[in-house]
This record gives structure tokens, sequence and C-alpha cells, in this order.
């Protein structure tokens, strides 16, 4: 072959390609290996009609690949600060896509944090948390501000409940005109109009500290001569700054104290953005450092810690379903690409290491999904079950928060080398997911901190023998997720009694090592969050009798009940000498 034919069969001008893409499911909901059969499970356990919310979710699917167009667009064109004008006077604007505009727009349409909040189905959650999952990992991390939105609607609901029988004088708080704003905020959070919607923020963290705001916030609230009360301090990190309003914790007086704020429409100098925080991911959100210099605020709860605990249990969900998303959403594209790409005479997916790898990554988003899903259903039980107590709610908010982020971002690090370079590179869009992703065990409390916030609530009354008896029933068939007490008798599957003993070996040894735990408390939290993935995956299996869900459950008992350290105390010591 002569020089310039060679030339001519690499020329750029050919169209060469290196390897078909992965595609972007047509239908996320329908294409979904379990979540249409869950939907339809959860509502057929409890005798209510699935119609309403499948066919909801199934127009929701269609909207993917236009949603991961908008996401793309956000990753490409990131939020920027002008702080001054043309003239040098200071107006700290924030510029931000169309693309970060539009889904905005989408998710208030959608009613995303609507459904959570109206009597539209008897299990809104289930609704809610599935659209949420579908929604995530191509919100262009609109889904942070949703978290903080569905927070504040959440706690301004349960503190105008508190109040509503209070009358003129009783109360320190409550008067008509703090209803009528409180009620006023509700109804813009949870808006299905675009045009009305609010977004929230959520200011805690200080210089001083994050997830320790008892002792680390140095804002102090101040009432002026007119009577209004002003915020005095700094922000360290607050997300989603292009939001309407924020819940803020403040000193004021003798207690540390919830307001709510009202962001300034045109800047006045009350609200200061200092600088935009640089992350090594979710670079699409505007994140910033804040100073406020006498912002007008409404005080909504004295005792500021006791009153932000729904939102942080709404916060921690949104969190696993961000985890559960960002999963989902790779383990998708990587069993695409494996249909397509060839190695060794044959794609990829024929080879069993690969097989083995793809296999992995569909039962860990299988074990996210369904313990997600059961933790939507425990926080928003009406009443306890026989198998459900309070003291569960309180424990796997927090484990599964922590449980969830952690398998995600170890899982998603996995998942990229299912495309060999292509998961290395930018523009593929790849890299980007696992970046955003390691936010997750950040966010909410980091995982030692949410592990010691577990230890203290193992240790109150009957909370750790409650979960691990919720554990063992959801696993035994004695209830369905959420505690449900299933009216039918569900059948016994022979081949998930090796993963029904794996499992009841790995809660007594969870028994031993929760006793001590001071230094091992991350490996407890971990064990009870593969433990909850376990069950859930068990019981989903003894429900469908499908060998994939069977299969499914055997996996996660041989790959995902994590080690359980027992360490000597003295050898941590001397390590640091």
């Amino acid at each position: 072959m002569s020089v310039p034919k060679l030339r001519l069969l690499f020329s750029s001008s050919r169209k060469l390609h290196y390897v078909s893409p992965p595609k972007i499911p047509e239908n996320a909901f329908v294409s979904d290996s379990i979540l249409p059969r869950l939907v339809t499970a959860i509502h057929e356990q409890r005798n209510i009609c699935p119609l309403a919310v499948h066919d909801d979710l199934e127009k929701f699917g269609l909207q993917y690949r236009k949603l991961n167009k908008l996401a793309s667009d956000c990753e490409m064109y990131h939020p920027k600060l002008q702080r001054l004008d043309g003239w040098g006077g200071r107006i700290d604007r924030l510029v931000t896509c169309d693309s970060w505009k539009q889904l905005h727009d989408i998710a208030s349409t959608e009613k995303l944090i609507r459904i959570g909040h109206e009597n539209c189905h008897e299990l809104k959650e289930v609704w809610q948390c599935v659209k949420l999952i579908l929604f995530s990992a191509v919100s262009g991390m609109v889904s942070c501000p949703l978290a903080m939105t569905d927070g504040a609607a959440t706690t301004l609901t349960k503190l105008l409940k508190l109040h509503e029988n209070c009358k003129p004088g009783e109360c320190s708080v409550c008067s008509e005109e703090w209803k009528s704003k409180v009620s006023e905020a509700i109804s813009n959070l949870t808006s299905p109009s675009p045009d009305n919607f609010w977004t929230s923020g959520q200011w805690m963290t200080e210089r001083a500290g994050g997830s320790d705001v008892t002792r680390a916030t140095q804002t102090q609230a101040l009432k002026d001569e007119d009577g209004v009360i002003r915020l005095y301090g700094n922000k360290f990190y607050t997300s989603a700054i292009d939001c309407q309003v924020s819940l803020a914790l403040a000193r004021y007086e003798k207690n540390l104290s919830l307001f709510l704020v009202r962001l300034p429409q045109e800047y006045d100098g009350t609200v200061q953005i200092e600088r935009l925080k640089d992350k090594l991911g979710t670079k699409q959100l505007p994140t910033a450092e804040l100073t406020l210099n006498g912002v007008p605020a409404l005080l909504l709860a004295e005792k500021g810690i006791a009153n932000i605990v729904p939102m942080l249990q709404v916060t921690r969900l949104y969190n696993a379903i961000a985890a559960t998303s960002y999963l989902r959403h790779v383990t998708a594209l990587a069993h695409d690409y494996a249909q397509s790409r060839s190695a060794f005479g044959t794609t990829i997916n024929n080879l069993p290491l690969h097989k083995m790898s793809l296999a992995k990554l569909e039962t860990f988003t299988r074990a996210l999904i369904l313990q997600t899903v059961d933790l939507s259903l425990i926080i928003n039980a009406k009443v306890e079950t026989p198998s459900l107590s309070s003291g569960v709610s309180r424990v796997l908010s927090a484990v599964v928060k922590v449980h969830t982020a952690q398998v995600a971002v170890t899982t998603l690090r996995e998942g990229l080398e299912s495309f060999g370079g292509a998961g290395y590179m930018e523009d593929t869009g790849l890299p980007g997911l696992f970046r955003d992703a390691c936010v997750l065990p950040v966010w909410e409390g980091t995982s030692d901190v949410l592990s010691m916030e577990t230890m203290r609530a193992l240790s109150r009354g009957t909370a750790q023998a409650d979960v691990l008896r919720y554990i063992r029933e959801l696993a035994m068939g004695w209830c369905v997720l959420g505690g449900h007490q299933y009216s039918e008798e569900l059948e016994e599957c022979e081949q998930l009694e090796i993963p029904l003993l794996e499992l009841s070996q790995y809660l007594t040894e969870l028994e031993i090592a929760s006793e001590n735990s001071q230094y091992t408390g991350r490996s407890v939290a971990m064990g009870i969050g593969a433990a909850h993935a376990a069950a859930a995956l068990i019981s989903f299996a003894r429900y469908s009798h499908n060998s994939s869900d069977v299969a499914a459950a055997r996996l996660w008992c041989k790959l995902g009940l994590t080690p359980l350290n027992r360490i000597d105390p003295q050898d941590i010591s001397d390590v640091l000498l």
C-alpha cells in the first residue's frame, strides 16, 4: 500500500469510531431492572392500585434523555459571580446557565417536592422517592436545592401545625403575621408553578465547624429599634445561593435559634457573597461563603437544634436517593456499553470477569434502591407497628445515609473501570458523576459524625434490639418494606436459606461488635446498613419469586456484608505516636 493511501486510511476526515458510546435509556423507568416491579409490589402488598403512580413515572422516564442533556450543559457552564457592575458598584450577581433554570422549572412542574406534601396518594412517599431516584443523577445538581427545599417545607409544616392552636399573646414566637409568612413559604416551596416556586438554602456551617453547630455557631440575631430581628455573621459553606429563602441558625438572646430568611431580590448589602467555593465536584451547584450584615429574619423556634431534626431526616434521605441514582445511572450505561464493546474476540459482556463486575454493579444498585425506598417508608410511617418502633427510624436515617454514600462512591469508582479509558475522559461525562458523588459521604454529616450519632442512638432504651429485630423480621418475611404487616404468608424459598443463614450470623456478630464501638462505630454503622440492605433484598426476592432477585440477594450476602473490625484501641494510640 502506498504512503498516500495510508495517510488517507488514518486521516481525520474519515469517520473512524473508537467505539459506540453507551446509550442513555429512552425510558429510564420502564427499562429499569427493578423499579417498576418494586412499585407494583409495594402497592399490591397494601391492596392499593399502582396505575396512577406507574403512569406518571413512565411519562417522567421519557424525559431522561432531555434531562441528561440539560445536566451536561450545567456541567459545562458553571455558575459565576459578578461582584461589581461597570461603574465599580457592588452587585454580587450570580450568573447561572439557562439549563440550570430549566431543570428547576421541570422539578416544579413535575411536582418533585409537592408529591410528598399533598394528600394525592396513600403511598406518596414511594412515588416521590422513585421519581427522585430517576431525576437526581441527571438533575445537574438541582437535586441538592430540592433536598433543602423539601427539608424546609417539612420543618415549616411541622412548626405551623405545632402552633396552629396558639392564641395571640400565648407564644413568644407565634402570631397571625408569623402564621401568614410561614404558610406563604410552604405554599411557594411546594408550588407546581415555576413562576411561584421557591427553593431553600440551609445556612448552618460556619468557620469554626460544620456538624458541631451547637458550639460552632457564632452568627448573632439582634432586634433593631423597629422590632425587626436581623442576622449578623459568616456562613462558611452555603449551597444553592440562588434560593429565595433559607433556614438559618443564629444565637438569639440565650438560645441557638432557628430562623427563616427571605433573601433580598436586589443587592442591598445585607447578604454579601464573599466567594464561590472551588470544589472537587458539584461544580454546577453555586456554593458560597456569605457574610450576613443585618438581613431580616423570622424567628421560627427558640430551640433551633431540636427543630431541625425533621429537616435532617429529609436531607439524609435525599442523600441516599442521590447515591442510589448515581450508581443506577452508571450501571445502566455499563450494561449497554458492554454489549457493543469488543475485546479478545467477543463483546465484553461475555467475558467471565467482566460479567462478574456487571453482576456486582447490578446487585449493589438493587441493594441501594431497596434500602432507600424502605427508608422513605420508615420515616414517613404514620404509626408504629409491631416491627417498627421510633428507634428504628432514628438509627436507620443515619445508617442508610452513611452506607449508601460509602457504597456508591466505592462502586462508582469500580464502575468507571467498566468503560476502560473512556471512563477516565472528561468529555464522556463519566468522571463528573464520580466527582459529584464524592460529596455524599460529607454532606449532612460525615461518616464518622453520623456513626457517632448512630452509636448514641443505639445506646438509648431498646433501640439496638429494635433495629436488629426489624432487620430479622424483614428478612424472614414477617413484615415487608416499611414494616408493613403483610396479610398473606410468604412462601419459603430454598435458595434463600444460605443468605438467611449468612445474615443471621452477621447480625450476631453485629451485636457483639456494637458492645465496644468507641473506635469501631463506623464499622458497626456500615454493618447495620449492609444488613438492612441484605434484608431488603431477601424480602423482595421472597415476594417476587424472581430468579434474578434471588441471585441478587445471594450475591449481596457474599459481597456486600462488610467485615466488622475488631481493633485493639492500644494499636490505634501506638500507631499515632
